[in-house]
């Protein structure tokens, strides 16, 4: 269950510090606070949907599983208590699923109905993808929060240093005032300035600074974003972040899980994970392994080129019937599976950008507006706060390795096409998730923060007097009809190539009674 701050009551703290600005609309943090929760309240149902959509992909390795397996059956069942015509002839027309579409786009009677095209090509993938999350996300519990901590190359605070103990004494003193046990406090050698909160849940929490923070901001500041941070743990976005992890994680297995006929190492990982699983359920799962599978999966490695190159190389017949099988059966499945892996990483890395990126980047930005007002109820200083952001602006943010969890940090830079191709993480293809300077301080300022010189102020007047312009709302609208085309054709593409490999399958075994005669 999310734990939530304890508020006090809205009439306690309609005092907040006086504004130098003129013509800036106030709210009060409380009420900023209710009306980002408001907008909050769908992750439970993005992580369905995108787990769901995000199965388009498994189409090429699970139809052909199922319906090849079907066709196997049919065939020995067909020796025994043969089957009619029109039953093989829906079969066919569910094997070969590309003519199959273009005669019912064309108009023409066909025996299967797109009902059983769908259920026949997508629901079982989708199934798998629905089975597969409970479990991932079990095992990333078990992980904990050190498969995040790990990231990071830290160190306890020393005690002896004044900023660092100062840090320390902060943490334990917003937390008491959040109502949230105290989280651990951890520091990094970096140079960088930044800050974050890492855990699964308000029991289990990081805080980990950079030197750089520690050197770079003073106090007050300091203590302003350490506010945002619990703000946020409080207010139960780390639960939340766990889920969108899981989301990614899931992913992750399902393309190790495509790349099994490939890789004999992606084949262990698969059966370690599953032993995993079943060890998790039957709460006997190891610790250390735990994160080590949940930290393979957040990473997104690709397969090792070598080692396929190198099993492929190994294909060497050593008979007429091997080489057919080889020829017939082995390297289409290379062809086919290979070409199938890469369309699905780009397929998701497509889908994160176009479909997923634009709802959870809203969502996830009405979050971090939901810990800026929480910093500002407990520290009564939203000018601190504001500062602080002006300063990390100005600073060199990015921390090492923090790509992965780049969203848990106050401030990052922008994600780019560059930064997204060098991690093959898909999380690193989420764009917009950081909240912008200039509309962030103008948030802070109807929270009772000074403007700095030559900013724009009045943001709802603003708004009222400039609603978005019609062609914002076509862009908006283009995107819109943009990503629900590349789903569709995601879905088209995948379920030809499924069909190519049941179509290889399906002359083969027509094949068979022809030699054997």
């Amino acid at each position: 269950m999310t734990t939530r701050l304890t508020l006090p009551t809205l009439g306690a703290h309609r005092e907040v510090m006086a504004m130098t600005n003129v013509g800036v609309d106030r709210v009060h943090f409380l009420d900023e606070q209710r009306r980002n929760r408001r907008r909050s309240r769908r992750f439970g149902v993005f992580a369905v949907v995108a787990v769901v959509i995000a199965a388009v992909p498994l189409c090429v390795l699970i139809a052909p599983l199922l319906l090849g397996s079907l066709l196997v059956a049919a065939h020995i069942v067909n020796l025994v208590a043969p089957i009619g015509a029109e039953q093989w002839a829906m079969l066919r027309e569910a094997i070969f699923v590309g003519p199959t579409i273009y005669r019912k786009h064309a108009g023409q009677d066909t025996l299967i109905t797109w009902r059983a095209l769908v259920g026949v090509y997508l629901v079982p993938p989708a199934a798998f993808m629905l089975l597969a999350w409970p479990f991932v996300y079990l095992v990333s519990r078990r992980a904990g929060a050190g498969v995040l901590r790990d990231l990071f190359i830290s160190r306890a605070p020393d005690t002896t240093r004044l900023t660092e103990q100062q840090i320390v004494n902060v943490v334990g003193e917003i937390a008491l005032a959040a109502n949230v046990p105290t989280p651990a406090v951890r520091v990094t050698g970096s140079a960088t300035v930044n800050a974050v909160a890492l855990g699964l849940g308000v029991n289990d929490v990081t805080v980990l600074v950079t030197h750089g923070f520690l050197e770079r901001l003073n106090r007050d500041e300091r203590q302003a974003i350490v506010a945002h941070l619990i703000g946020s743990v409080g207010n139960g976005d780390l639960e939340i972040a766990a889920t969108i992890l899981s989301v990614f994680e899931t992913w992750a297995l399902g393309a190790a899980l495509l790349e099994t006929p490939l890789s004999k190492s992606r084949r262990a990982f698969v059966r370690k994970f599953v032993r995993l699983a079943y060890d998790e359920v039957r709460g006997r799962a190891d610790e250390n392994e735990a994160r080590a599978a949940i930290s393979a999966l957040l990473e997104g490695a690709i397969p090792d080129i070598d080692e396929v190159m190198g099993a492929f190389e190994r294909l060497h017949p050593k008979s007429v019937r091997q080489g057919c099988f080889l020829v017939l059966v082995r390297v289409p499945m290379f062809v086919l599976v290979g070409l199938s892996s890469i369309a699905a990483r780009e397929a998701t890395n497509l889908f994160t950008v176009l479909v997923l990126g634009p709802w959870l980047s809203a969502m996830w930005r009405a979050r971090r507006r939901l810990a800026d007002a929480t910093a500002v109820q407990l520290t009564r200083n939203p000018e601190a706060l504001a500062s602080a952001v002006r300063t990390l602006e100005t600073c060199d943010v990015e921390v090492p390795r923090g790509w992965l969890v780049h969203f848990l940090f106050l401030v990052w830079v922008e994600v780019t096409t560059q930064s997204a191709a060098d991690l093959m993480a898909p999380v690193t293809n989420m764009p917009r998730m950081r909240l912008k300077t200039e509309p962030r301080l103008r948030h802070l300022a109807t929270l009772g923060a000074t403007m700095g010189a030559g900013e724009r102020v009045g943001l709802v007047t603003r708004f009222r007097a400039a609603p978005p312009s019609w062609r914002e709302l076509r862009e908006f609208v283009g995107l819109v009809l943009m990503a629900s085309g590349a789903v569709l054709l995601l879905v088209l593409l995948t379920m030809v190539g499924a069909s190519v490999a049941l179509m290889v399958l399906w002359s083969l075994l027509r094949l068979i009674p022809t030699l054997a005669t």
